[in-house]
């Protein structure tokens, strides 16, 4: 996927040779993306990394009886109604905005629980193009979607994608290292669609309920402790002390064990990770296992599971992916999942509260 760099600048010149002026687009949390209105077109900026003068895609969002910049800016007539989506991380978006009758395609995901996509596989609306490295370029070619989301964080397939012509705009949420800030990215998604209104109005509600759940939890006097994941494939791989589950701890009136600077997750061993969260009161695991796995099957995974306090004390969160609609949904809930986490850590708080997605392993 190829990216430029970024001249941060609030004109545009176009083929006539006269400046056009781009007024930003407010965002609140969200840092990986820009919206600005350029009056005929939105221009729309995606960074790697949200840093000035990195690289960033852009593209020229142009609206029926709009005139399209320059042509070094890929263009894109709006709204979309052919959509292909690489990832179920990207429906959550469409899912919030009641927008499903635009998606013409999907990756081979097998478990989606939307119940109007799963009616629309079925019906042969939707089609499935494959995973990474896989796709089915000529179904793809047949659909001729006006635009296709693809994750910026995965490899191979996407130089296949790129000969068709068709615009190819990374989804870059997942850079975002809070909870607030990942949901925002509603707003990029709604002037494919034209549900910008619907867009401002969705994340101001849930932005307004995350803060006021924030607000309860900072009020507590005892922040019980909290660790996160388990071994995979000999490997334990830790969410840094900067990273989003930590955010989201935090958030949640616990304190997180690990306290770096560090924003994604990285690789420890068994005894590192021991020797940091033996005596932790909570343990957090997000697992794609057979639907009743408990505490037994845990166990069974590693025998050294049991030694944690957290495990001896029945304070094992659990989220099972295979049960859940965590992916398809959470980045649209945080106000949710934050609901969640306080349930656990200070059950005095949200007495009347029922997990959506998490539970004490059983």
């Amino acid at each position: 996927m190829s990216f430029i760099a970024c001249q941060q600048t609030n004109t545009k010149k176009q083929k006539n040779g006269q400046e056009r002026e781009l007024h930003a687009k407010k965002l609140e949390h969200a840092q990986s993306f820009e919206l600005s209105d350029a009056g005929d077109y939105q221009l729309l900026k995606v960074y790697r990394k949200r840093k000035k003068n990195d690289a960033y895609e852009a593209f020229a969002l142009v609206p029926e009886g709009g005139t399209a910049p320059e042509s070094d800016i890929q263009s894109i007539p709006v709204p979309c109604k052919k959509i292909i989506c690489l990832s179920s991380t990207q429906l959550t978006y469409f899912f919030a905005l009641e927008d499903i009758d635009d998606i013409v395609a999907i990756n081979s995901s097998r478990h989606l629980f939307n119940k109007g996509m799963n009616a629309r596989l079925k019906e042969g609306k939707v089609k499935r193009v494959g995973k990474e490295g896989h796709f089915n370029t000529e179904l793809i070619a047949g659909i001729n979607p006006d635009v296709i989301f693809v994750s910026p964080y995965k490899s191979g397939g996407y130089d296949a994608l790129k000969n068709l012509g068709i615009p190819l705009v990374p989804m870059a949420a997942y850079d975002e290292k809070t909870p607030l800030g990942r949901a925002e990215w509603v707003k990029m998604i709604a002037p494919f669609i034209g549900k910008e209104k619907e867009a401002d109005s969705l994340f101001n509600n849930l932005s307004q309920r995350y803060n006021s759940l924030q607000e309860l939890a900072s009020k507590v006097e005892k922040r019980p402790t909290v660790f996160s994941g388990k071994m995979r494939s000999g490997t334990w791989y830790v969410p840094g002390g900067k990273s989003f589950y930590a955010n989201y701890f935090r958030d949640a009136g616990a304190q997180y064990i690990i306290e770096n600077e560090k924003q994604g997750a990285y690789p420890l061993d068994f005894e590192t990770v021991y020797t940091k969260a033996a005596q932790c009161d909570y343990w957090r695991i997000l697992v794609p296992e057979p639907i009743g796995f408990d505490r037994k099957a845990l166990i069974s995974q590693d025998p050294r599971y049991g030694d944690f306090k957290a495990y001896q004390e029945g304070n094992v969160i659990m989220c099972n992916i295979r049960e859940k609609p965590f992916y398809e949904q959470n980045a649209m809930k945080p106000d949710v999942i934050l609901a969640d986490y306080i349930h656990f850590f200070h059950p005095e708080l949200l007495p009347k509260h029922r997990p959506e997605f998490y539970e004490l392993l059983k």
